[in-house]
C-alpha cells in the first residue's frame, strides 16, 4: 500500500511538471493578450521598439553594456555572483525551490510559435533565470543585462541568444544576430 501511495505521488508530481498544467494567465492558448500572434504590441515583427534589429539599445551586438563579451559584470566567467557553479544560492542542486521537478517555483514558461511549452524559466533571483527543458533537465541559465537576459550554457559559455522584454511582463527570445526565434516566455 505504501508503495502504491508513493507511486501515485510521484506520478502526480510528474504530471504537474510534464503534463503542462499551466495557469490560464500564463497560457497563450487561452489568453490572447499574451500571445504574439494576436497581440502585435508584444510581437517584434510589428513593434520595432522591442525588436533588436531596429532598436540597438536592446541588441548586444551594438550595446556593449549588455554584451557579456564586453561587460564582465554580466559574464559568469568573470563574475561568480551570476554563476550557479560558484554561487550555491542560485544552483538548483542546493535548493529544491529552484528545481521545477519539485513543484514550488516562480518563473515563466517558454513557448514556441504554436503555443507549445518548450521550456521552463525558474527565477533564481532578480538577475538569474535557470532554464530547463520540459522534462525538468537543467540546460542553461539567463543572466540579466539591463532589460535583457543573456543565455549561457551550464559551463558558462554565452550562446549568443538572449531574452528581450516584450514590454508587457514577458520576453521574446532572439539569436545573436537579432533575429526573433519566434519563441517567447510568459
Amino acid at each position: 500500500m505504501k508503495i502504491l501511495i508513493l507511486f501515485l505521488g510521484v506520478v502526480w508530481s510528474a504530471t504537474i511538471l510534464f503534463g503542462q498544467i499551466i495557469p490560464i494567465s500564463q497560457n497563450p492558448k487561452y489568453t490572447t493578450s499574451i500571445n504574439p500572434k494576436y497581440n502585435t504590441s508584444i510581437n517584434p515583427k510589428y513593434n520595432t521598439n522591442i525588436n533588436p534589429k531596429y532598436n540597438y539599445q536592446i541588441n548586444p551586438k551594438y550595446a556593449p553594456d549588455i554584451n557579456p563579451k564586453y561587460n564582465t559584470d554580466v559574464n559568469p566567467k568573470y563574475n561568480t555572483n551570476v554563476n550557479p557553479k560558484y554561487n550555491t544560492s542560485i544552483n538548483p542542486k542546493y535548493s529544491t525551490n529552484l528545481n521545477p521537478k519539485y513543484g514550488s517555483w516562480t518563473g515563466k514558461y517558454v513557448f514556441n510559435q504554436d503555443e507549445e511549452v518548450i521550456g521552463i524559466l525558474v527565477q533564481a533571483n532578480f538577475d538569474i533565470y535557470l532554464y530547463y527543458q520540459t522534462s525538468g533537465e537543467w540546460i542553461g541559465y539567463f543572466v540579466r543585462a539591463e532589460s535583457n537576459y543573456n543565455l549561457f550554457t551550464l559551463e558558462g559559455e554565452w550562446t549568443g541568444q538572449y531574452l528581450s522584454t516584450d514590454s508587457e511582463n514577458g520576453f521574446n527570445l532572439f539569436t545573436e544576430d537579432g533575429n526573433w526565434s519566434t519563441n517567447y516566455a510568459k
